[in-house]
């Protein structure tokens, strides 16, 4: 994932500083890899946590990110969220 976000921003060139900024925070905080996701050029990051340090990088993240700027703030509530990785798509055949 890390290698990845550098790619995009230093070959793609489609990144920008706030989301070289709240990858560095997420990196600071907990995450074992981060990067852009969606369009880039404002977009947003997605970031592998462990479990156990989950609730201390979001509690993190809002502070960092989030609380350090008036106009990110409103956004906090709706942009800092965790997920679960699902199965993935499966096929099934009839017999």
């Amino acid at each position: 994932m890390n290698q990845s976000y550098i790619s995009c921003r230093e070959l793609y060139e489609c990144s920008c500083p706030e989301l070289d900024r709240l990858v560095d925070i997420c990196l600071q905080f907990g995450a074992i890899g981060s990067r852009l996701t969606g369009a880039g050029w404002g977009g947003c990051t997605v970031s592998m946590v462990p479990t156990d340090k989950l609730n201390t990088f979001l509690k993190n993240v809002k502070t960092a990110y989030y609380q350090t700027d008036v106009q990110r703030l409103p956004l906090e509530n709706n942009s800092l969220f965790a997920t679960k990785p699902g199965r993935g798509a499966l096929v099934f055949v009839e017999a």
